[in-house]
């Protein structure tokens, strides 16, 4: 046995190199495969977006198909054919299609005689609703706080999508679009208004119902938010969610100016979508709004009853 010569037993591992090649590929592999993980979450997101605005589209029409006519975009009553006899109470549209979404308890617990901003109303604003928020806006559920010398703990959950309430005609005085032909700037759902669909003769499908104004209340410009400044409008159940189409400039300065989408959030077309911004029309179908988009466009979309000319190639 002594005479044969042993064995020696070497351990055989990865050398410094040989692991330092190994975690650069990695690495590679890793950075190759994040941003096909970021396009696919992102689509799903705005799939997701897509169809929450199919849904509050469906649940419009249903409203209609009860009452005769759409909610209207807010109501500060006393506003009768919507059943709101008190003045200064401030509903906002959302708050019409509780039970239409499927939300009979809030529905229950709501007083319409009472402001929306009320502490009475407190256990229904502050309740987040996953059809009223788009996936892609970081930070959810958010929520806006009452500030300034009303700063006495109210708050409300916020929302993604918000009503066109109509074009601002300064838009005409700027010469930036062209004066509708029947001189009327109206949208769908306006403030102490209650539409009927046969009204919005430029047709149901060219007509915007819903579209998204995301992020709300951090105001953001261009991508960016703008640091310690807010926007109103943020709560699902404000009266004041919706907007006047103003544009703004490309930097998300403005108002009254050629950009018409993802410039800025404050009261404009605003989403977190690369490309564009989701949309339900008023014959329920949703679109995709390309980010751009010329102003002269969304305008028509946004007015029910303009006279407007607009082909589907245009948006």
């Amino acid at each position: 046995m002594s005479g044969f010569p042993r064995r020696s037993r070497r351990r055989h591992g990865f050398t410094l190199i040989e692991l330092l090649v190994v975690i650069a590929i990695i690495a590679v592999l890793l950075a190759l495969l994040l941003p096909a993980v970021q396009k696919v979450r992102e689509a799903a997101n705005r799939m997701k977006c897509a169809n929450n605005q199919k849904q509050l589209g469906l649940a419009l029409h249903n409203y209609h198909d009860a009452h005769g006519k759409l909610p209207p975009g807010s109501a500060q009553g006393p506003l009768a054919e919507a059943g709101i006899t008190q003045a200064n109470v401030g509903h906002g549209w959302a708050l019409f299609i509780l039970h239409e979404i499927d939300q009979d308890n809030l529905a229950k617990l709501y007083y319409w005689d009472k402001p929306a901003s009320g502490w009475e109303n407190q256990p229904v604003r502050t309740v987040p609703l996953d059809i009223m928020q788009c996936p892609s806006v970081p930070g959810q559920p958010r929520y806006a706080f009452n500030l300034g010398p009303y700063a006495d703990g109210r708050y409300a959950a916020c929302g993604d999508y918000a009503p066109t309430f109509g074009v601002d005609s300064i838009l005409v005085m700027q010469g930036l679009i062209a004066r509708p032909p029947t001189n009327d700037y109206r949208g769908v759902l306006v403030p102490e208004q209650m539409t009927r669909l046969q009204d919005i003769t430029d047709g149901t499908s060219y007509t915007i119902l819903l579209t998204e104004d995301a992020g709300r209340p951090q105001l953001w410009w261009a991508g960016k938010p703008v640091p310690d400044k807010t926007t109103l409008g943020g709560a699902w159940g404000a009266p004041v969610s919706g907007f006047y189409v103003q544009g703004s400039n490309y930097d998300g300065t403005g108002p009254w100016g050629r950009c018409a989408i993802n410039c800025t959030n404050d009261h404009e077309v605003y989403s977190f979508h690369p490309g564009g911004a989701n949309a339900v029309f008023a014959d329920g179908s949703v679109h995709f709004l390309k980010a751009d988009m010329s102003i002269q466009v969304l305008a028509a979309l946004a007015t029910r009853a303009g006279g407007e000319v607009v082909s589907a190639s245009d948006y």
